[in-house]
């Protein structure tokens, strides 16, 4: 009777763990971004959008992203390069940005 009883404290124990490790990766998930970067969480306006992003070499992709209604084609890696940035044809919802330069 005594090793059931212990089994099942065991068994509860382990239980109790798994559901705390789950608890904290969902809580960690769901609020840990802002925690490490110390900025507020998302507003729900996408200021800086990723638009695509290739893969040059192993160490280098080039990024197309938008803000404002400015489109800016990076490259990313080892030098990060300013390429161009033209106005973008299309509508964009997003009415504004406040870091939309870009520092190379």
């Amino acid at each position: 009777m005594e090793h059931e009883a212990s089994f099942l404290s065991a068994f509860l124990g382990l239980i109790f763990v798994l559901g705390l490790i789950f608890l904290i990766t969902y809580l960690f998930k769901r609020f840990g971004p802002s925690l490490i970067t110390g900025t507020p969480g998302n507003t729900g306006k996408k200021e800086i959008v990723v638009l695509d992003a290739k893969a040059v070499d192993p160490k280098n992709r080039l990024v197309l992203i938008r803000c404002k209604n400015k489109e800016y084609l990076l490259l990313t890696g080892q030098s990060n390069v300013l390429i161009d940035s033209f106005v973008s044809t299309q509508n964009n919802t997003a009415d504004h940005c406040e870091v939309c330069h870009v520092d190379v």
